[in-house]
Parts: C-alpha cells; sequence; structure tokens
C-alpha cells in the first residue's frame, strides 16, 4: 500500500518533531481569589447538591480521581481509597500534581457524583464546579 504523503502526521509525529502537546486543564484556572472559601475548614460552606455529570467533567479535566491522598503525599495502594482531586487543587500547588490517578475508583465515584453528591464534602463539590465553569463547561455540562 502506498504512503500519502499528503495526510496529515500523526500526534506522535508531532510530539517527535518538538511539538509540546496541549497544557494540562488546571492551567485554565488563574483567578484563585473565587476558590478562597471552598475548603475543609469552612464549616459555614453549603451546596445545592445536585447530581454531576461525571462523564463530562472527568473528559474535560474538572477533577481527577487519585490514590489516596495524605497531606502532601498519597497512599500507593490503589485499593486503600481514592481522592478527589479537583482541577483547582492541581492548579494552587504542585502537592497533587504527581498523585497517580486510580482508575480502580471510577466507579465508585461515578455512583457518588450521580446518585449520592451529598456525600462529597461541600468544598470539593464546590471546588469541581467552579473548575468546570473555569474551563469553560456550562450548567447543562455540569450537571446531569
Amino acid at each position: 500500500m502506498p504512503i500519502n504523503s499528503l495526510a496529515p502526521p500523526s500526534q506522535n509525529a508531532f510530539n517527535g518533531m518538538g511539538f509540546v502537546p496541549s497544557a494540562p486543564a488546571y492551567s485554565a484556572i488563574t483567578d484563585f481569589d473565587k476558590y478562597a472559601a471552598f475548603t475543609g475548614d469552612n464549616k459555614d460552606l453549603t451546596a445545592d447538591f445536585k447530581p454531576l455529570n461525571f462523564d463530562k467533567l472527568l473528559k474535560a479535566g474538572a477533577f481527577r480521581v487519585t490514590h489516596q491522598g495524605m497531606d502532601k503525599d498519597y497512599n500507593p495502594d490503589p485499593k486503600a481509597g481514592f481522592s478527589l482531586v479537583s482541577a483547582f487543587n492541581d492548579a494552587a500547588g504542585e502537592n497533587t500534581r504527581g498523585w497517580k490517578d486510580n482508575p480502580l475508583a471510577l466507579d465508585v465515584v461515578r455512583g457518588l457524583m450521580t446518585e449520592r453528591p451529598s456525600d462529597i464534602g461541600a468544598h470539593k463539590y464546590l471546588q469541581i464546579i467552579q473548575s468546570a465553569k473555569d474551563l469553560g463547561l456550562t450548567d447543562k455540562d455540569i450537571y446531569q
């Protein structure tokens, strides 16, 4: 079969030519002030817990499911639990950026977001929603 020299090169070829892949989702988050109240220490924080669109939020990079986080590190055992890392978390500091994704927990988190969103801490729920908005998602994309 002849090679079509007019066909566009594959993405791998672009990478091999020195093109840099697109920036990580968290790089779109630059206004940290709007997240200031979204902390676990804010006991007065409340949210209107609507079911979330897990697939669109994950694909957009509004959150990641990682191994269980612990301060500046994480537990390397994927069966030990998981952490929800918002795009804001990764944008605000380098601590969470190195945490490995935990695909074993995706189904658990899908159920959490779609069936029991009130089981997510208000600060994390609001971080994910604001991250999604900062990434250009609309309410139609964010909620089920």
